[in-house]
């Protein structure tokens, strides 16, 4: 692990909707229920931080094991008053992918709340900025609320760009195009379609399982947790469910319009090569007689030397017979509908 700073924030909570910064120097010799109550905010990639909350934080030996597991998945665990939320946020850090998700680590109960991320978690910093100006949340089950809603509101964005992107893709496949348009832009609206499947069923995963754990949490009874929280807790849910089913309608209308590009690209080559078998049905026999004369034997029919019929204007006789065929198989594909 890196040997970077420990603690990212910490609030003391005063009761009155006040408080202030806790220091490093103060957690590091004392454990939660000496703090209380608190937020400390810590960075999982420092070994001091992961040490003060092996030893001295005062959490439980089997929550500090799912806090530190290297592979997390959302989920809710109830351990005596206390609890363990393992949640999922979009990925707002530059350079990388939203659907790419950081995760959030959280141990609350009476004495209030530790969390722990190994990458920047932005809105846990406007929470934080929210507290020093004096309009934050005043204890630890509001906090809790607040990031559950924080963290599901900053999905909402980025799903409406995956939908704006989805129309442009599907206005465009829905207009009329030529059939090389589509051989040629069609790659390209597969992948951007693959993009937006891949988004989807990433995001997916991972908000299903939390759904469940803010709805488990909701329904249990805490100290920490004030009844008058239940019903933003229940609209965090709802906004969950909400999220993930738009996430299903962008994943099964990307698949449909995919499909479409697809039928539309084949249609495209089908197209493409029946014309060439066209043309090389139509110049078959042409090329067939060009080379019965070209060859260079004696005695060929139109030939000035032939024994059949002799003459100067074999060429101009091939030509003839050349555009008679040509005419006629024109007759016969109009015929058949093949043109």
């Amino acid at each position: 692990m890196n040997m970077t700073h420990p603690l990212i924030h910490s609030w003391g909570f005063d009761g009155q909707g006040g408080g202030g910064s806790l220091e490093w120097n103060r957690i590091s010799n004392a454990d939660v229920a000496q703090l209380q109550p608190c937020w400390l905010h810590l960075n999982r990639n420092s070994e001091n931080a992961v040490h003060w909350i092996r030893h001295r934080s005062g959490v439980g030996p089997h929550a500090v094991t799912a806090l530190l597991a290297s592979e997390t998945r959302p989920r809710y665990q109830r351990f005596n008053d206390g609890a363990v939320l393992l949640l999922r946020s979009i990925n707002e850090n530059e350079g990388h992918d939203f659907h790419d998700m950081v995760a959030l680590r959280v141990w609350v109960d009476a004495t209030g709340i530790i969390s722990m991320r190994g990458r920047r978690l932005h809105f846990i910093d406007e929470i934080h900025a929210s507290l020093e100006n004096g309009a934050g949340p005043r204890n630890p089950g509001e906090l809790l609320v607040a990031f559950l809603e924080r963290l599901t509101a900053r999905m909402e964005p980025n799903l409406d760009r995956m939908q704006e992107q989805l129309e442009e893709l599907e206005n465009y496949t829905l207009s009329q195009h030529e059939p090389q348009e589509m051989r040629r832009d069609g790659p390209r609206i597969r992948q951007k379609l693959g993009d937006l499947r891949v988004a989807a069923v990433a995001l997916r995963r991972y908000l299903a399982p939390q759904k469940e754990a803010i709805a488990r949490l909701m329904g249990e009874e805490f100290p920490w947790l004030p009844p008058e929280m239940k019903p933003r807790l229940l609209e965090v849910v709802n906004e969950t469910l909400r999220l993930m089913e738009d996430l299903d309608e962008i994943r099964d209308t990307a698949g449909i319009i995919q499909d479409s590009v697809a039928n539309a690209i084949t249609a495209g080559l089908n197209d493409l090569v029946f014309k060439l078998t066209m043309m090389s049905a139509f110049f078959m026999p042409l090329s067939f007689i060009v080379g019965w004369f070209g060859s260079n034997v004696s005695g060929l029919f139109l030939n000035a030397d032939s024994p059949w019929f002799p003459t100067q204007q074999g060429f101009l006789l091939e030509g003839a017979v050349l555009v008679a065929i040509g005419v006629i198989e024109v007759w016969i594909f109009k015929r058949l509908k093949w043109l």
